[in-house]
C-alpha cells in the first residue's frame, strides 16, 4: 500500500483571537492524520498569535513588521498564505482563514478525491455559514452551482480550495501579481482553473465552516453603492484579461465592463 500523501494546512490570521483555537482545534482533530499546519500572523495586534503559540503540534510563523493598510488590501493575506506555502511540504495545499474551521473529515475527503482523480489540481467544497450574531448556520449546498467555462466564474471561499504543490508553484507569480490588490486569493485561483486548465472540480458536500461577519462588505444590501465595490470588480476584469492574454486564450468584452469602467471612472 502506498503511502498517504502529506498535506499541508496552511492559515492565514490577522486580528481573529475570537476564532483562532476554534480554527486551529479543528485541524488538529481530522481523522486524516498526516498533516501539517502553518500558522502564519501577519502581523496581528490582538493576541492571536499567543494564542497560536499555545499549540505545539503546529509550525508558527509571523510578521510583526507588516501594517494593513486597508481591509480592501488583500495582498497581505495572500502574501501570508505565500510565506506559509513556502515553509510547507504536503503534495496537497489546503487554505484556511482563521475565523473559519473545518469538518473533522475534510481531508480525508479531499485526500481520497485527488487519489481516485489524479489528474485533478485543484478541487472545491461547499460552505457551510456561520453568522456571528446568529445561533443557525446556513448551509449553501443545493442551490450552489459553479459556472462552467466562464470567465467569470462563481466559486467557494477561499477556505473551501484544496490544490496540488505543484499547481501553486506553476502559477505562483500570477497568484502573488501585487498589480490587483483588491482581488482574494480564492478569484485569482478560482479564474486560473476555470481558464488555464479549463479544469473547475465541486465536491457536492459541506467541509467547512465559513464565518460571515454581519457588518462586513460582503453582507451589505446595498454594496453596488459602494465605491470600493466597483474598483474590486474593475481590478477583476483586468486580472481575467491579463490571464487571458498571458495564456493565449479568448476573452470577450462585455457590457459589464464598460459599464464598470463607466462607473469607476467618476470615482477617480
Amino acid at each position: 500500500m502506498s503511502k498517504k500523501p502529506l498535506v499541508s494546512i496552511l492559515i492565514a490570521s490577522y486580528n481573529k483571537d475570537k476564532y483562532t483555537e476554534r480554527c486551529i482545534s479543528s485541524c488538529l482533530k481530522q481523522s486524516y492524520k498526516n498533516i501539517e499546519i502553518i500558522f502564519y500572523d501577519d502581523g496581528s495586534t490582538d493576541n492571536s498569535l499567543n494564542i497560536a503559540k499555545k499549540f505545539k503540534k503546529i509550525k508558527v510563523l509571523s510578521n510583526q513588521k507588516n501594517k494593513k493598510i486597508s481591509k480592501f488590501n488583500t495582498y497581505p493575506q495572500i502574501n501570508s498564505y505565500c510565506n506559509a506555502f513556502i515553509k510547507s511540504k504536503g503534495k496537497i495545499i489546503t487554505f484556511l482563514d482563521s475565523d473559519d474551521f473545518y469538518y473533522n473529515n475534510k481531508i480525508k475527503i479531499i485526500v481520497d478525491y485527488f487519489e481516485k482523480n489524479k489528474n485533478s489540481n485543484i478541487v472545491f467544497d461547499l460552505p457551510t455559514y456561520i453568522f456571528e450574531n446568529k445561533k443557525t448556520s446556513k448551509t449553501l449546498k443545493k442551490n450552489f452551482k459553479l459556472r462552467a467555462k466562464s470567465i467569470w466564474p462563481k466559486f467557494p471561499p477561499q477556505s473551501c480550495i484544496s490544490i496540488k504543490r505543484s499547481f501553486f508553484n506553476r502559477y505562483s507569480k500570477e497568484i502573488q501579481n501585487k498589480n490587483f490588490s483588491m482581488l482574494t486569493l480564492d478569484f485569482r485561483l478560482a479564474v486560473l482553473a476555470n481558464t488555464t486548465l479549463n479544469e473547475f472540480c465541486l465536491l457536492n458536500k459541506n467541509l467547512t465552516y465559513y464565518f460571515q461577519d454581519t457588518k462586513g462588505e460582503s453582507s451589505s444590501k446595498f454594496k453596488k453603492f459602494n465605491v470600493n465595490w466597483w474598483l474590486r470588480r474593475e481590478q477583476a476584469h483586468a486580472y481575467t484579461q491579463f490571464i487571458a492574454k498571458k495564456y493565449k486564450i479568448e476573452y470577450s468584452l462585455s457590457l459589464d465592463l464598460f459599464l464598470t469602467k463607466f462607473i469607476t471612472f467618476f470615482f477617480k
